[in-house]
C-alpha cells in the first residue's frame, strides 16, 4: 500500500526558454503518491480539460496490480482530479499498461500475462469518476495481450491483442471493437487482418475516429503493414492494408498508429531515412474512395538508431510524432517529439518538444497523444520525483499559450508582438497583441506575455471573465499612448458577441481592481487606448444563455429510455423541450413542458438543477435512437442544445423475466437522485419504500398493482414530506407478493 500520507500533487511548471520547442508552456505532471518503478507514464492520453496518466507499476493493494490518474485543467495548471482503480484488482495485472479518455469516458487497459486481459470503463460525473463496465473479449485466453492497447471515440471503443490466435495460428493478433449502450459496453466485432500470419503483431497499435479504425501489424512480412477499417451500421469491414512506398524491412512500419477524419499517420521507428534507424512517418489522405500516401515525415535534426516515428497522433491537421531514443550532446536517449502541421499541400514542422529536465533513459516519447489545444508526452522511467517512478509533460499547441514576445521600441511605431511561424529553430509566439505607440521620446523595451487563463482576482470585470489575460512589462519606455489592438481570431476562446467585449486593465498582475477602458470593434480587433502598462482582461463578449446546460445522457433502463440533465443555471427558462429520432430520420418532438410537469423550467436560478424524463413509448428492438432538448424562455424563444445530443440502442431482452428481482440503484453514490429498478416474474401489488441507517421509514416510492416485466422508479432524495433528506446510507425495500429483499444506497451531498 502506497503512503496515502503523501497528498500535495507535484506539479513542475518551466517558462525557461530551450531551442525547438514551445518551452513557455510545459507542465510537468507526476501523481500524489508517487513512488520508485511506478512506471506512470507508460501511456498518456488526453480531450479537452481532461489528460489520463497510466501507471502500471503502482502497488496499490496488490504488487504491480497498477492504476490511471485523471489531471483536470485549472487556468495553466493541472490538477489532479482522480485516482482510478480496477474494482477487481489483482497482483501483476497492470492496469494503466493502455489508457485513453473521450469527453466524460476513460477506458483503462490491463493486459496481464497469466490471466486474459481486459479493459475497464468509467465515467465522469461532476467531479467524480466511477467504474462502468468491466470489458473483455468473448474469446478470452491468457496472454493474448488484451488491453496492451486501447482508444475510445464517443461510444466506441477499440482494443488490441496483439498476441490473439486466429484460425488455429498462434500469436496472429486481433483487435475488438466495442460498442456503449446505456451503461453497457457490447462487443460488436472482432476484427482481424486479410493475411495475418504469426507474429504479425497486429493489434500492436489502434485508433479510433468516427466510423473509422487504423489497426497496425509492424511484424508483418519484417516490414509491417496498417489495416483500415470501416463500419457500416454495427459492422466493422477491412477497407484496405496501407504500404510504404518504399518499404523496409524491420522499419516496424505501423509501431505507432493514429487517425482523424481522411487522415492517418503511421510511424515506423526502425526505418533507414537520414540515418541508419533513424525513423520516419507516413500521412495517408482518404479521398475518391482509396487513402493514397500524401507524406513521409523525417525529423530535421535526426540521428542514427534515435528512433523518430516511435509513437504519433493526429488531431485534425496537427501531426505529433515522438522520437524515442534521441541524443541532444549532453543526454544520450533522453527523447523529444515534434509537430507538424498542414500548411497547403506539405505538411511542416512546427516545434519541438523536450523535457525541460529530461535526462538519460526517461522514454520520454513513449507514448504521445494531442487533443485540439495540448499534446501530452509520457516519460514513464523519468526519475525527477522517484526512481523510475515516471512523469508526464503537457505542452500547448496554441501560439497564443506560448506567447513571451519582447520589442525594441524607438520612437512612434506600430508593433506586432508575434514572432511568426514557428520552424525547427524559432517556436510560434502570437500573443494577439498589436500596439500603435504614439508619443514616444525614447528608446526601451517593451515585453508582452500572454496567457490561456483567467486572471486571478476579477474585481471590477463585467459580465463574463473570458479566460485569457496579458501582462505587459515597460522597461523604461516614455510614451504618451499605447493603442491596444487584439486580435481576436489568435484566442483560445471563442466569443459569440464581441460587440459588447471590453478590455480591462490594472496595475498589478494579480492583485488590485480592474477598470473598464473605452473599447471598441474593428474588424476582427477590440481596441482600446491606455497610458500605462501592467495587466489586461476581457470581460463579456458572450450573449447570455438562457440555460448553461452542464450534461445531458441517455440510456436504457428496462423498455424505456431514461434522459438525465443539469442546467448550471437558468434564465427566463420556461421549461424544456424534448426531441428524437430513429436512425437517420429527423429529430421529432415527442414531449414538451406545456404537457409534461418534469420538464417545467425553474424561470431564473444560479443553482445547478437536476432533470429527468423517461421516454416509455413502444420503441424498435435493435434500432439507434438519439435524443436533444430545447430550452424555451418565457419569450418563446427556443434553444436547441444540439451539441450534447446523446443516442442509444435499444435492446429488448430476448428471455421473458423469469424471477423476482431487485437491481442496484443507479448511480450509487448519487446526488440528488437516482433510479431504482426491479424485476416482476409475474403480476403483482408491489410496495417500494425508503428506510434510513436506523431503521426510520423515509418515503414510499410505489404502492400498487405493476405487469410482470421490468420496472423502474426515481428517488429524488427527498421524504414523504416533500423535504430533502442528509447524506448518508439509506435502504430500499421492494415488497411483491412473498417475495422481498432489501438493497443498500449511499446518499452524497
Amino acid at each position: 500500500m502506497k503512503n496515502l500520507a503523501k497528498s500535495i500533487l507535484t506539479i513542475v511548471i518551466s517558462f525557461n526558454f530551450f531551442s525547438n520547442s514551445f518551452a513557455e508552456y510545459e507542465k510537468k505532471i507526476v501523481s500524489n503518491d508517487l513512488v520508485a518503478d511506478d512506471f506512470l507514464g507508460q501511456d498518456v492520453d488526453i480531450s479537452g480539460d481532461y489528460a489520463i496518466v497510466g501507471a502500471p507499476n503502482d502497488d496499490d493493494g496488490f504488487l504491480s496490480s497498477g492504476s490511471a490518474y485523471i489531471f483536470k485543467r485549472s487556468g495553466t495548471a493541472w490538477v489532479q482530479q482522480a485516482k482510478l482503480t480496477a474494482s477487481d484488482a489483482a497482483q501483476g495485472v497492470n492496469f494503466g499498461k493502455a489508457v485513453a479518455i473521450s469527453g466524460d469516458y476513460a477506458v483503462v487497459g490491463s493486459n496481464s500475462s497469466f490471466i486474459a486481459g481486459s479493459a475497464n470503463v468509467f465515467v465522469r460525473t461532476g467531479n467524480s469518476w466511477t467504474e462502468q463496465a468491466k470489458i473483455s473479449g468473448l474469446d478470452p485466453t491468457a496472454n493474448n495481450e488484451f488491453g496492451s492497447f486501447v482508444e475510445i471515440d464517443g461510444d466506441y471503443i477499440i482494443v488490441g491483442a496483439p498476441r490473439a490466435e486466429h484460425g488455429g495460428i498462434q500469436n496472429t493478433g486481433a483487435v475488438y471493437i466495442f460498442h456503449r449502450s446505456g451503461t453497457s459496453w457490447n462487443q460488436q466485432n472482432k476484427l482481424v487482418g486479410s493475411g495475418s500470419g504469426s507474429n504479425d503483431g497486429f493489434g500492436y497499435s489502434v485508433s479510433i475516429s468516427g466510423d473509422k479504425a487504423i489497426v497496425g501489424a509492424n511484424g508483418t512480412n519484417n516490414a509491417g503493414i496498417a489495416y483500415i477499417f470501416e463500419r457500416n451500421g454495427s459492422s466493422w469491414t477491412q477497407q484496405t492494408a496501407l504500404i510504404p512506398n518504399d518499404t523496409h524491412s524491420n522499419a516496424f512500419f505501423g509501431q505507432g498508429v493514429g487517425i482523424y477524419e481522411n487522415y492517418a499517420v503511421i510511424g515506423a521507428p526502425f526505418h533507414n531515412g537520414t540515418e541508419s534507424a533513424s525513423g520516419s512517418a507516413y500521412v495517408y489522405k482518404f479521398s475518391g474512395g482509396f487513402w493514397t500516401q500524401e507524406a513521409q515525415l523525417f525529423a530535421s535534426d535526426i540521428g542514427a538508431n534515435e528512433f523518430f516515428g516511435w509513437s504519433v497522433d493526429i488531431n485534425g491537421t496537427d501531426l505529433f510524432i515522438s522520437c524515442l531514443n534521441e541524443n541532444d550532446g549532453s543526454f544520450s536517449q533522453i527523447g523529444s517529439a515534434y509537430h507538424f502541421a498542414e500548411e497547403g499541400n506539405n505538411w511542416v514542422q512546427q516545434a519541438k518538444f523536450k523535457a525541460d529536465d529530461g535526462a538519460s533513459g526517461d522514454n520520454f516519447g513513449f507514448q504521445i497523444a494531442a487533443s485540439s489545444s495540448f499534446a501530452i508526452v509520457g516519460a514513464y522511467q523519468n526519475d525527477g520525483v522517484a526512481t523510475d517512478g515516471g512523469a508526464a509533460y503537457i505542452y500547448s499547441i496554441n501560439p497564443f499559450g506560448n506567447g513571451d514576445v519582447t520589442k525594441a521600441i524607438s520612437g512612434d511605431v506600430d508593433v506586432s508582438f508575434d514572432e511568426g511561424s514557428g520552424d525547427n529553430t524559432t517556436p510560434n509566439e502570437d500573443t494577439g497583441i498589436d500596439i500603435s505607440f504614439t508619443g514616444v521620446s525614447n528608446s526601451a523595451s517593451v515585453q508582452c506575455e500572454s496567457f490561456p487563463e483567467a486572471p486571478t482576482g476579477t474585481n471590477g470585470i463585467s459580465g463574463t471573465v473570458q479566460e485569457v489575460r496579458w501582462v505587459i512589462t515597460n522597461s523604461g519606455l516614455n510614451f504618451a499612448n499605447a493603442e491596444i489592438k487584439i486580435d481576436m481570431t489568435t484566442l483560445p476562446i471563442e466569443m459569440n458577441n464581441p460587440n459588447t467585449a471590453i478590455i480591462y486593465h490594472r496595475s498589478t498582475p494579480g492583485s488590485g481592481t480592474f477598470s473598464a477602458l473605452a473599447t471598441t470593434v474593428d474588424g476582427n480587433n477590440l481596441v482600446a487606448n491606455t497610458p500605462s502598462f501592467s495587466e489586461f482582461a476581457i470581460g463579456g463578449g458572450d450573449s447570455p444563455l438562457a440555460v448553461e446546460l452542464s450534461s445531458f445522457s441517455a440510456r436504457q433502463i428496462g423498455s424505456s429510455i431514461q434522459l438525465n440533465w443539469s442546467t448550471a443555471s437558468e434564465t427566463e427558462n420556461e421549461g424544456f423541450n424534448v426531441y428524437r429520432k430513429l436512425g437517420n430520420e429527423d429529430f421529432v418532438k415527442i414531449a414538451s413542458h406545456k404537457s409534461h410537469t418534469e420538464l417545467k423550467g425553474q424561470g431564473n436560478t444560479s443553482l445547478e438543477t437536476f432533470y429527468t424524463f423517461n421516454d416509455n413509448s413502444k420503441l424498435q428492438n435493435g434500432e439507434f435512437y438519439t435524443y436533444l432538448i430545447s430550452d424555451v424562455e418565457t419569450n418563446g424563444i427556443e434553444t436547441k442544445h444540439e451539441e450534447s445530443a446523446q443516442s442509444v440502442l435499444f435492446e429488448v431482452q430476448s428471455q421473458e423475466v423469469r424471477k423476482f428481482e431487485l437491481k442496484q440503484n443507479y448511480p450509487n453514490p448519487f446526488n440528488p437522485s437516482t433510479t431504482i429498478s426491479y424485476n416482476l416474474a409475474k403480476d403483482s401489488k408491489v410496495s417500494l419504500k425508503i428506510y434510513n441507517e436506523i431503521g426510520e421509514f423515509v418515503k414510499e416510492l410505489t404502492n400498487g398493482f405493476r405487469y410482470e416485466g421490468s420496472h423502474n422508479v426515481i428517488w429524488d432524495g427527498t421524504n414523504n414530506n416533500g423535504k430533502s433528506v442528509s447524506s448518508g446510507i439509506y435502504f430500499y425495500k421492494i415488497s411483491a407478493g412473498t417475495f422481498t429483499q432489501t438493497n443498500k444506497m449511499i446518499l452524497l451531498k
